[in-house]
């Protein structure tokens, strides 16, 4: 009987060296959705600049001098949580086992005490099925919508009338966000730090203050995405949400030269479901989330 070869691989952490390398399998491998990740861009230019950024949290799985697995992850110590790629080019139990120990590296790197946010196309059941071994708690399924330009169902009046944060709203931007999303991936002052480079946010005003806010996010090329759109408790049922939506689509077609539009929406957020469809977009994927406490 023929001896099954066994595979050698060796677990090690993000270098210069092994970073273009790694990036370039990110980018084959999230091409696909049974091997992908929602955290993981699609360029292979912004790949090397989020693991070049988060090298001390990336951990590659190495079969000879080939890369064939990897994980990596922002963390927000503040929030206690790292939103966690983790991809692989090996499958049964090839996967499981690697995966086990990219994800003990990781852990044992991010110290106790951190949740790890997993969110990744629902056709990757290698992902899945490890992630549910690890005893990994799945949230609510969420959708990928698209807006494509000449979809775009652009209102002829709007009630809200956005401008582009200045420099005085700074302050009342990041209390605004953290209250209205206060458990979210990214606090007022992450985005804030990122103003003008990759994030461009633009706000209304009513009479007690800033009453609504959109954060757009886009390096420049063929897609932009609407981050985040939030509007002050006492200021909702008044049009501000779809009217900032609107605006993210204008300035990403018109200004930033974007052919379409993307955003996230929870599965059974029906009400903000039935804006975005009025507005154009559609069922882009649908992605599972689980976390891992």
């Amino acid at each position: 009987m023929k001896e099954e070869k066994k595979m050698n691989y060796t677990i090690c952490p993000f270098t210069p060296e092994n970073i273009p390398g790694t990036a370039l399998l990110a980018q084959n491998l999230n091409a696909c959705r049974e091997t992908a990740s929602s955290f993981c861009c699609s360029r292979g230019e912004d790949i090397r600049r989020d693991f070049e950024k988060t090298m001390e949290y990336g951990f590659v799985c190495m079969e000879g001098e080939k890369p064939v697995g990897f994980i990596n992850c922002f963390p927000d110590k503040e929030k206690h949580n790292a939103d966690c790629t983790l991809m692989s080019g090996l499958c049964g139990s090839a996967y499981q086992e690697t995966a086990d120990a990219l994800l003990y590296e990781m852990r044992k790197t991010l110290g106790p005490g951190m949740e790890l946010t997993f969110f990744f196309p629902k056709e990757n059941k290698e992902c899945r099925q490890f992630l549910e071994r690890t005893g990994a708690q799945r949230q609510e399924n969420e959708y990928i919508l698209l807006l494509q330009q000449e979809n775009w169902k652009q209102p002829k009046t709007t009630a809200a009338a956005p401008h582009p944060l200045k420099d005085e709203e700074r302050e009342a931007f990041a209390h605004l966000h953290d209250t209205v999303f206060p458990d979210v991936y990214c606090s007022g002052k992450d985005i804030l730090n990122d103003l003008g480079k990759s994030r461009f946010v633009f706000v209304v005003s009513d009479e007690a203050g800033l009453a609504a806010y959109g954060v757009l996010k886009t390096h420049g090329g063929k897609k932009a995405t609407v981050e985040i759109v939030g509007v002050r408790k006492d200021a909702r049922r008044r049009g501000y949400g779809r009217g900032m939506l609107n605006h993210l689509a204008m300035q990403a077609f018109m200004e930033f030269g974007a052919q379409a539009l993307d955003l996230v929406v929870d599965a059974d957020n029906e009400n903000a479901l039935a804006l975005y469809f009025d507005t154009g977009f559609v069922v882009g994927q649908e992605n599972h989330c689980y976390i891992l406490r």
